[in-house]
């Protein structure tokens, strides 16, 4: 694989021209425009803002991407993602979408997820796969680990198809996990061994999606005996334990 500096020259200068010039097409069917206006009036339930966390709905989800950085052209290749209710986990639901990508797929990427080029050419474009998903995460709070990740590269996504930004409620369960166990590390993996979770095959959109839910239903119990009534209160909690990591990363840093 190429060095960093070197992968951000030839998306520049050679694979960004491309990549636009792909998802062209795509930009004048019905369904990317369905999905332009889904996501240009979408708006958080008020409601769901203050409902009380263990009555609250949930959808955890995770990516599967062909590397880290959105920003050069890696690309989401699968989402999975769990639905519950507060802490009954009752009516669970399970969404699993796996997506076909513009670029040519890293054979190491294909090692790590398990799919095969087969499964990646039979599944569906971006917009429509994130159109599913956001009908199936609708009028819920959104939980990834760590979510400033998974949010990140979304984003990056919706900006690259010249779609609007999306903006849902969302808790960030590594933080959540940071705050009520800052003893242990924060990782998906150290946290399902602490809480005797059983491990699924690792890197596959729904498998760990379904462990981090496990995973969370356990960190929300922790938020509710710790006196959290509802999202707005645990945001407000959560964005100070982030403020005073940035800042003590800061003072590392110096």
């Amino acid at each position: 694989m190429l060095p960093i500096d070197l992968q951000i020259l030839k998306y520049l200068f050679f694979e960004k021209p491309i990549y636009a010039y792909k998802i062209r097409p795509h930009l004048k069917l019905e369904a990317y425009h369905q999905l332009y206006e889904m996501l240009e009036s979408y708006q958080s339930d008020r409601e769901l803002m203050h409902k009380p966390l263990e009555e609250a709905t949930y959808t955890i989800f995770d990516l599967e991407t062909t590397g880290f950085l959105p920003e050069i052209g890696h690309e989401i290749i699968s989402i999975g993602a769990i639905q519950m209710e507060g802490l009954q986990a009752c009516n669970i639901k399970k969404f699993h979408q796996i997506i076909r990508p513009i670029r040519p797929v890293h054979r190491h990427t294909l090692e790590l997820t398990g799919l095969t080029r087969s499964q990646l050419r039979s599944g569906c474009s971006f917009i429509e796969g994130f159109e599913r998903f956001l009908s199936f995460s609708k009028d819920s709070i959104l939980v990834a680990h760590p979510a400033k990740f998974d949010m990140r590269f979304l984003q990056a996504m919706l900006k690259r198809w010249k779609l609007p930004q999306f903006d849902p409620p969302v808790i960030d369960s590594q933080l959540l996990a940071q705050w009520l166990l800052p003893e242990i590390r924060h990782q998906l993996d150290p946290l399902l061994r602490y809480f005797d979770i059983e491990q699924m095959e690792r890197h596959h959109a729904l498998n760990d999606a379904i462990m981090t839910a496990e995973l969370f239903d356990q960190l929300l119990k922790g938020a509710v005996e710790s006196g959290i009534s509802d999202y707005l209160s645990l945001k407000e909690h959560l964005s100070h334990i982030s403020k005073s990591k940035a800042n003590a990363s800061l003072l590392l840093s110096r």
